[in-house]
């Protein structure tokens, strides 16, 4: 039964977490529910947001607490990875798909990061080598290999880092409409898409807080 004022969540893709980390002198509480729709995670340097998202991600194991994945089959942690310097862009996207798959990747997979790449408006940068790109090109061809993973849970740090111009607003409507079916969590520290969030929330001092100051807005370029 569905009592009035509750939020049906039957239908829906959800990660409901309550969790507590200690990493060295730092400590980390966290409760709360990231739904289908982009959440931003803001906070200053330090204060836990990474250690969040590589909780929700399974990378790191909560010292006491519990996560609950509903709906999610597949979930990735995305901040920047390491690829050899004479790899081309397509290596970048196609990390999407054969480092998160963990698969060896074929004909389907370099359409489908040949697919993301052409909406980041980086098909150009496919066949360029990583070291003659600048930041903002790399970072598009990161956020594409995080796209090409099609996860149920995308977890992406501080995915609008080194974006210039429109593209920070451009990527984050990009990610609402990723994110229409998906649960996708960013952290970052521009003030400027907060509205371009469904949801927001605080981190402070390993504490998390639920914002409620974001508003519905056109969030394109």
């Amino acid at each position: 039964m569905k009592h009035c004022g509750q939020v049906d969540f039957s239908a829906q893709k959800f990660v409901e977490f309550d969790v507590y980390k200690t990493l060295g002198s730092f400590q980390l509480r966290a409760k709360g529910v990231f739904k289908e729709g982009v959440t931003c995670v803001v906070g200053p340097n330090g204060s836990g947001k990474t250690t969040l998202l590589k909780l929700l991600a399974a990378i790191y194991k909560p010292d006491s607490g519990y996560i609950n994945y509903v709906g999610i089959s597949s979930k990735v942690y995305v901040g920047d990875f390491y690829l050899p310097p004479e790899s081309r862009g397509l290596d970048i996207v196609l990390a999407g798909r054969s480092r998160f798959g963990k698969r060896p990747v074929g004909k389907a997979d370099v359409e489908m990061a040949v697919k993301y790449a052409s909406l980041l408006g980086a098909s150009d940068l496919l066949a360029r080598r990583i070291s003659s790109l600048s930041g903002g090109e790399r970072q598009r061809l990161v956020i594409a290999a995080a796209l090409s993973s099609e996860a149920d849970l995308l977890l992406l740090d501080e995915p609008l880092s080194n974006l210039h111009g429109n593209w920070r607003g451009r990527v984050m409507e990009i990610l609402r409409k990723y994110a229409e079916k998906k649960v996708v969590v960013i952290t970052t520290h521009h003030g400027d898409v907060l509205k371009c969030c469904q949801e927001a929330f605080r981190m402070e001092n390993g504490v998390l807080k639920q914002g409620g100051w974001v508003e519905e807005a056109d969030c394109g370029p």
